[in-house]
């Protein structure tokens, strides 16, 4: 039993993000957020319902933003509220205009979108379903809460009030949510492939740039969620295949598939867990090799690359996270270029452990003798001293599990061992104990030696 259990644990994901530790307000009611970060495509009375003024459960002056013009189902308005660091948003809240029982505004829907950097645009929150519609109130005092699913990562958010007919409107809001500490800006990567009819292993909720790559999003690598076992059901019954990105080894030409990375600041790393599923039955594996390279700049890649090798998993199909040791590795890109093992690699989630770097880092420039691995092609296939092949430094996950599974197995062979001897000896103890021709060889001995002694 509890070699199945310890199974299981090395067979648990390595989450970036946990959505239920990040729910705190962000503070437009508690005025962390100073009125300067607060702004808006235009007020009615800039003096008494300015933006300033669109704060939660505020009271102050007329007690809420109005915008000057009328509200459609053409957005125009917009409530926009800074919060300079990226973070991740769960929730938003609003209300409309109390203003001491004085007010009658309120909007009955709304619309969200936020800005990052290296996004380059504003972009429009759609939920899981692909709905853009936020319920918003239904009278000027009662707070309406909404979850945001996905969530978003986003320094700047706007508020464009929406309605079915023409209308005033005013809006207080609140954000909720917490500071993005892992440092991931964006990731880019070829989009997941189709499987058979209807079956999409895309990165669906993805927000960057879809041109064939995807470019300078985030997306479902970095939401916190690990798809199911049976890669062909979803985290929703109407969503199937949501939670597994795919790529299908004969659409590639024989070439890995390449993830570069983007973080905030240049970061001393530890470590990458990515969570992959193994159903090898349906010709999913884990995949064989992965190569992982460090940039300042994000052009070049100097130095060896991390190598991992994969140990090949044809009897448990349980999906697992892997983590690749990344030895203090600095940088601010990471390339990371996994190669197959069958005709599928998924993925559900990718995650790293890195700090902050201190110190001076200027990027890197050209070398006349930089290899072809560095200068961003897919395979090395030139033949090299072996001084300068790749250094396979990461502690391989997979040799470690063998190894702890076959130590527990070792152990229940011994303790069996170890019973059943003891239960042969004890029933060999007892049978010369019982035994009815002992007594009789041991009856004329006693009687002679006492007659003797008479």
């Amino acid at each position: 039993m509890w070699p199945t259990l310890l199974l299981l644990a090395l067979l648990k994901p390595t989450l970036s993000l946990d959505t239920s530790q990040c729910t705190a307000p962000l503070g437009m009611e508690s005025g962390a957020i100073p009125d300067d970060d607060i702004t808006a495509s235009s007020s009615f009375d800039s003096g008494n319902v300015g933006p300033q003024f669109g704060r939660l459960r505020g009271e102050s002056h007329g007690g809420a933003w109005c915008p000057k013009y009328q509200i459609t189902t053409e957005p125009k308005e917009w409530l926009e509220v800074d919060l300079h660091g990226v973070h991740v948003i769960t929730a938003v809240e609003t209300q409309g205009r109390f203003g001491n029982g004085q007010g009658q505004e309120f909007a009955e829907a709304y619309l969200l979108e936020y800005w990052r950097p290296r996004l380059g645009k504003w972009v429009r929150f759609r939920n899981i379903k692909g709905e853009e519609v936020l319920q918003g109130n239904t009278n000027t005092y009662l707070e309406a809460k909404r979850e945001l699913d996905p969530p978003v990562w986003a320094s700047r958010v706007r508020f464009l009030p929406y309605s079915y007919h023409r209308r005033t409107v005013c809006m207080r809001v609140e954000i909720y949510g917490c500071y993005w500490k892992d440092g991931i800006v964006s990731y880019s990567m070829p989009q997941g492939d189709k499987r058979g009819a209807g079956w999409e292993f895309f990165d669906a909720t993805y927000d960057g740039h879809w041109d064939g790559q995807l470019q300078r999003g985030l997306g479902q690598l970095t939401d916190g969620k690990v798809g199911p076992e049976n890669f062909k059901m979803g985290y929703y019954d109407y969503e199937r295949g949501q939670g597994w990105v795919g790529w299908r080894n004969d659409t590639r030409g024989g070439q890995p598939v390449e993830i570069k990375f983007e973080f905030d600041q240049v970061r001393e790393f530890t470590a990458v867990h990515v969570f992959c599923n193994n159903q090898f039955t349906r010709e999913v594996q884990i995949f064989s090799e992965a190569k992982i390279m460090f940039s300042v700049g994000g052009r070049y890649f100097h130095g060896d690359p991390i190598t991992y090798s994969y140990m090949e998993d044809r009897i448990f199909e349980h999906s697992r996270n892997i983590t690749i040791k990344l030895h203090h590795r600095i940088g601010r890109f990471v390339k990371m270029q996994l190669f197959f093992a069958a005709r599928w690699i998924m993925i559900s989630e990718l995650s790293f452990e890195s700090d902050i770097a201190h110190g001076n880092f200027s990027q890197e420039e050209p070398t006349a003798s930089e290899s072809n691995l560095q200068s961003d092609v897919f395979v090395d296939k030139t033949i090299r001293p072996q001084s300068e092949l790749p250094v396979s430094t990461a502690k391989q996950e997979d040799e470690t599990y063998m190894a702890v599974l076959i130590g527990a197995l070792m152990a229940v062979i011994i303790l069996l061992a170890v019973a059943i001897f003891l239960i042969v000896s004890r029933h060999r103890q007892s049978k010369n104990f019982a035994s009815p021709l002992a007594a009789k060889s041991a009856l004329p001995g006693t009687t002679g030696h006492q007659h003797q002694h008479l």
